[in-house]
């Protein structure tokens, strides 16, 4: 049954004092603060209708009703307005501009702990660790003319290998140009830690080869991402102590708890997929009873060559137009300091520091 555009706007001023006060919301309250001009005997009818129809909660002892998930769930998609970053939250989000795209572990610490601040809940990352994706050794081998085998030794004795289509002439000189490269730039070394001067300086090395740089990069990181693992991270966990749902030590144990054996628990409905939808809310239910009273507002975006899943975690009643508006604008920031490097790299490769600088040796 679709509902009447009277029954949204009672529904929306529900969920809207509900979270604002946390505590259940009655006909009274919504005509003195809810702006809603009905009598009380319609809005209690279209409370009633609403209950019914699995929108609105009545808990026991009390006149008032609370939104259900269903509630929570339609007032994510349609009925929340835009949130308004302050610039005081604008001033946090500015200090990620100090750090550099490889810099991921620093840049996922701190977006977590601004994340964290922005809205006094609870914070969570699940990064791909790459820290153990370390390739020991290279050896190549040549093929024929025009290919080679790359041999990538792990550390735990472990061999893959790699047929590679190089498009051009290959010498046995050429093949040992590339391996000392990779074994000088790359072996031994977190895959992770790659930065833009490794790469410059591989190519510079690969000479004619250099379009080959790129391809190899990618061979080894499917070669180590069996080395991968995911981390869970937690900032903030004593800002839930502040809101009534929390208040229980023990819940806040049990919730504690998924985050131990790596957080498992919590991976299960964050996946490190990288969804063109963006933002997924989760909102809590019966099904996991530690999760029961929880809502956590997540999204994947990219940090360095990774995906980081980054969320925001509150009671079910959480203030999502506050953390839906954190995320996007912590993805904005992000886009805009790789572009800003990527613009940098640009102008690098194009020579245009060197002029310039040759233009003030001359002045």
């Amino acid at each position: 049954m679709e509902l009447s555009e009277r029954k949204l706007k009672i529904l929306k001023s529900i969920i809207d004092e509900y979270i604002d006060r946390g505590e259940p919301v009655g006909s009274k309250h919504l005509m003195e603060y809810g702006k809603i001009s009905l009598s009380p005997a319609t809005i209690r009818n279209e409370m009633s209708d609403l209950e019914n129809m699995g929108y609105l909660d009545k808990p026991h002892a009390s006149a008032g009703r609370v939104p259900s998930g269903n509630a929570y769930r339609l007032y994510v998609e349609e009925l929340m307005q835009e949130y308004k970053t302050s610039s005081e939250q604008l001033d946090l989000l500015s200090e990620l501009t100090r750090f550099k795209t490889e810099e991921k572990e620093k840049i996922v610490e701190k977006a977590r702990k601004i994340m964290s601040k922005m809205t006094n809940y609870a914070s969570i990352t699940v990064s791909e660790n790459l820290s153990d994706a370390v390739i020991s050794r290279f050896e190549t081998m040549i093929i024929d003319s025009e290919s080679m085998l790359l041999v990538m030794v792990m550390p735990d004795g472990t061999v893959n290998t790699k047929h590679l289509n190089t498009g051009t002439e290959l010498s046995y000189r050429d093949a040992e140009t590339i391996k000392n490269s990779l074994n000088a730039h790359l072996a031994g070394r977190s895959l992770d830690s790659v930065v833009f001067s490794d790469i410059m300086s591989i190519e510079e090395e690969f000479g004619e080869l250099k379009m080959l740089v790129n391809p190899i990069l990618r061979i080894a990181y499917e070669a180590s991402v069996g080395s991968e693992k995911k981390s869970v991270e937690v900032d903030g966990i004593t800002n839930l102590l502040s809101y009534p749902e929390f208040k229980n030590v023990d819940k806040v144990k049990d919730l504690l708890g998924l985050f131990e054996q790596n957080g498992d628990t919590i991976k299960e409905f964050l996946p490190m997929e990288n969804d063109e939808s963006g933002l997924k809310v989760y909102i809590g239910d019966e099904e996991n009873s530690k999760l029961s009273d929880t809502s956590i507002v997540f999204c994947s975006l990219p940090v360095g060559n990774k995906n980081t899943i980054f969320g925001i975690m509150g009671p079910k009643r959480m203030d999502y137009k506050k953390a839906t508006n954190a995320l996007k604008r912590l993805s904005q920031t992000l886009q805009s300091l790789a572009e800003g490097e990527k613009e940098q790299k640009t102008l690098a490769e194009s020579g245009y520091y060197k002029e310039k600088d040759e233009k003030s040796d001359k002045e």
